[in-house]
């Protein structure tokens, strides 16, 4: 029973860490999908909140922001400023 317990909270902890998930402190998001210039965004509602103040309607255009930034721009956290 141990082994299992400790099997779950292993899985749960590296799933979290390998995920997209972020707190709301801040984090990371993975743009990769977004490169494409190509790539349109949808008009899908999932707020972000940028450094600059600016809350970005989802991921992609959250994503569009940073790279027309240089990277300036930071998550600050997932919802509205």
């Amino acid at each position: 029973m141990k082994a299992t317990g400790a099997f779950v909270l292993l899985s749960l902890a590296l799933f979290c860490f390998f995920s997209d998930v972020t707190s709301q402190g801040g984090g990371k998001v993975d743009c990769g999908e977004f490169r494409d210039p190509k790539v349109y965004c949808t008009r899908e509602s999932n707020p972000h909140c940028g450094s600059d103040g600016q809350t970005y309607g989802n991921k992609c255009s959250f994503c569009k922001a940073v790279a027309e930034s240089g990277g300036k721009v930071k998550l600050k956290h997932q919802g509205k400023c």
